[in-house]
This record gives C-alpha cells, structure tokens and sequence, in this order.
C-alpha cells in the first residue's frame, strides 16, 4: 500500500508544481504517512515540505502557502499502511463462522478504528496503541464505534481469544479528550451476561459511553468455537428486556437520555411490542438492529399517506424477507386497503448459515430461490436491498438478482425495506411496465 495520488485539481498547487495522477507521496516534512489523516494534518500548516516519488525518481517540494489552504489532490485509498485486521479470535466471530466458498472480502477481518470513524464500523480498540489513542484526540476521530462486549479485563481477553488494552482506560482517554463513542455488547448467553452484563453497562455509563447495544450473538451451524453460547429464548429476551428498561429509567432521570438499548431481535423473541419512536432518541445505532422495526412501523403509518385506493388493473407481488421480520412484515402488508393489489410475504429459512440465523440482511439469495421456486410469485418478487450488495446486486452466497430471476421465471425487482419505499415501487411506472 502507498500513498498513490488519484488525481490533481486545476489550478491547485499540487497542478502548478507538476504533480501528476499516479505520483506516490512518502513524506510530509519529514514524517511518514499512514492515511489520509496524517497527510492533511501535516499539510495544513503554512510551510510544508512534501516528497513526492515518480517511477525511480524523488524529490522534495518546499511549499510555502496559507494554513489550511489544500494542495489539490486525492488518494487511490484512505490507508496508506493498509487495513487494521483485528488478530482476535471472539468466541462468537461471526467471520469465523461463515460457510466455506463464499465471496473473499467476507473472511477479512478488519478492526481498524479509522474505519470505525469515516464509516461508523464497530471496532475492539485491541489493537489500538498509545500512540494511535493520541492520535484519535489530535485528530479529533470523534464519534467512534467500539466493541466492549464486557469491561471486565480477564473476560474480555477470553471472548476476544487475545490480551487487550483495559477497555475502560482506553474510553476515560477518549472521554477526557472530547472524543464521543457508541459502545456495543455483543451478548453471549452463559458467558457475559447476568452479573457480568449489569457491571458492564454501568461501567459504560460512568465512562460516559453517548450510547451502548445490547445485541445477541448471532451463531451459524459452521461455529467451530468450542465455548458454550446458549440460545435466545423468549424467557430470556424478556429478562434482558426488564433489565435494559430498569436502566434506561436511570439513565433518563439522571443523564437526559436512556444510553442502553436492547436490540429489536429480543422483543420479537419475547413477543413484545418493540418500544415508541421516541425510546430511540433518533435512533443512533439503528445499523447495529437497535430500532429497526419502529422505523418499520413508522414508515408504514407514512406509507398509508400515498397509497391509491385503487390500481389500475389487477396486481399481486411476492415480498421476500428474513423470518425474524416476518411476522411485522406479514402484519402490515395485510393493512395495505388498496383494491386490486395483493402482497404475499414470504419468510425464507437461512441454510446458507443455518436456521438460526433469521435477519434479513443474511438473506441468500440460493435460499429465495429455493423458497420461491414453484410457487405462484404473482407478477413479481421484491427482494429487500439490505441483503444486496454491489451493482450487480448481489447476494451474500454470490447470486445475483438476475440469477433469481432466471430460476423463478418472473420478474424480480430490488425493494427498499420500509414499507414507504415499496408502497413507492409498487405504484411506479417501472412496476406497471416492467412486471
């Protein structure tokens, strides 16, 4: 990896000093560069010195320009120094749970917390050093998303199958240089739990976490770890539920806001009601499954606002989703009054990862085909574009859409997962023409 310019803006410095696209930076003033952050916090003063190599050739520019004023160019990659991998082993690594044959850049383990902060990843800070913590506070990498899973030393190195930093040193720096974080516990039923979960949050909250998840572990049959983790029961949805309500009324009474949420998967184990938009407090780990579906729900209130009476002509669809969600999808697709159209919603059972494994953004698209396939789809699939990935839409097992659609002999269509957005596609001129 380098630092590889890809490209040069008109009438910037960088174009009056010939710096052309494909031109590798080493240095600023001296000092090596391992992303784009050093680079531009060391090019932000008014005298800088910038080596610049060209095939076998370098050479040292002396620029003289205001502070804070750019050079004019962009990076082929944002790491210089190449993506932090984690080197952990957690008991319940999903990575390290996953089938063989499935696409490479799903086995990569990255843990790398400038990631964490341009793309809100969730990361250990295990491999996080002094240096790069000052780092952080200089550069003000301010929020960062971090793994907890549990403040206890010995057990944390247990579950992440490595020696670690103290997590809470690392978070009361953070905190004490302005730097917000969002925490999650991933919890393990039988490991990190009980007692262990309660000394957990309560650290988090004297720390000063901004918000902590609460999610369960989410376990394929190919999990070779040989640590017990037991099952989400709806007994135990419902005691992780009390004791996440009990916490959230401290929270509030003392702090403003609730800080601890459970993710939706217990209320829907349990048979609960998932709690009001407003609990979520503008749902701030809504990626990590923390009130998903209220804003499922929500959406299908503002959904009724543009749904016709009437179509045209006779329509019905097949809406493919996750059989954790089929129950709230069900629900609401049967309120849809709208004459002449019909949604049939279908759960499709994972086995790509096992059964167990019942969201809808691990959806497979070998799986739709075999849960589809023979029955009567209407004029067209909709498949949720959470479990699509690139522009060729492309399933977790490498399918594609057009694969899908091939197999079922009907139209497949990629769907936005609220119930406004497919309202939308349902009444378009695409849908109408196309299906």
């Amino acid at each position: 990896m380098a630092a590889i310019i890809k490209s040069v803006a008109p009438d910037s410095i960088a174009a009056d000093l010939d710096w052309r696209v494909g031109d590798e930076v080493v240095s600023v003033n001296g000092k090596a560069i391992k992303d784009v952050f050093d680079f531009y916090y060391l090019c932000d003063d008014e005298n800088v010195d910038v080596e610049i190599k060209r095939g076998g050739e370098q050479a040292v520019f002396e620029i003289e320009k205001d502070a804070g004023e750019s050079l004019g160019i962009t990076f082929e990659d944002i790491l210089f120094d190449g993506m932090h991998s984690c080197g952990a082993h957690c008991i319940f690594c999903f990575v390290e749970q996953l089938p063989p044959g499935m696409r490479k850049t799903l086995y990569v383990k990255d843990d790398d917390y400038r990631l964490s902060f341009l793309q809100g990843n969730f990361v250990t800070m295990a491999n996080v050093s002094d240096e790069e913590l000052e780092k952080i506070a200089l550069m003000n990498m301010s929020p960062l998303y971090i793994s907890v899973h549990t403040t206890e030393p010995e057990l944390r190195d247990f579950m992440l199958g490595r020696k670690c930093p103290n997590i809470l040193d690392q978070l009361a720096y953070l905190k004490k240089r302005n730097i917000e974080f969002h925490t999650q516990i991933v919890l393990c039923r039988g490991v990190n739990d009980g007692e262990h979960l309660v000394r957990s949050i309560d650290d988090l909250i004297a720390v000063g976490a901004k918000s902590i998840a609460v999610v369960p572990a989410g376990l394929t049959v190919y999990r070779r770890n040989k640590t017990p983790i037991g099952t989400i029961d709806p007994k135990y949805s419902k005691d992780i539920i009390r004791l996440i309500k009990y916490k959230q009324r401290r929270c509030l009474r003392t702090f403003g806001s609730r800080i601890v949420w459970a993710a939706d998967e217990f209320y829907l184990n349990a048979g609960r009601n998932v709690p009001s938009e407003k609990n979520y407090e503008g749902y701030m780990q809504i990626e990590n499954g923390i009130g998903l579906v209220r804003k499922f729900l929500e959406s299908g209130k503002r959904a009724r606002k543009i749904t016709p009476p009437s179509l045209p002509r006779p329509l019905k669809v097949t809406l493919a989703t996750g059989m954790l969600a089929e129950k709230t999808v069900s629900d609401w697709a049967s309120s849809v009054v709208c004459e002449n159209l019909t949604i049939d919603v279908v759960g499709i059972k994972n086995t790509v990862f096992g059964e167990t494994i019942t969201v809808t953004g691990l959806m497979c698209g070998g799986d739709v085909i075999k849960a589809l396939k023979g029955r009567d789809l209407g004029d067209a699939a909709l498949i949720p574009d959470v479990c699509l990935r690139d522009a060729e839409n492309t399933f977790l097992d490498d399918v594609t859409l057009a694969d899908v659609e091939k197999e079922l002999g009907t139209k497949v269509f990629k769907c936005p997962t609220s119930p406004y957005g497919t309202i939308k596609l349902i009444c378009s001129d695409k849908m109408r023409e196309e299906s």
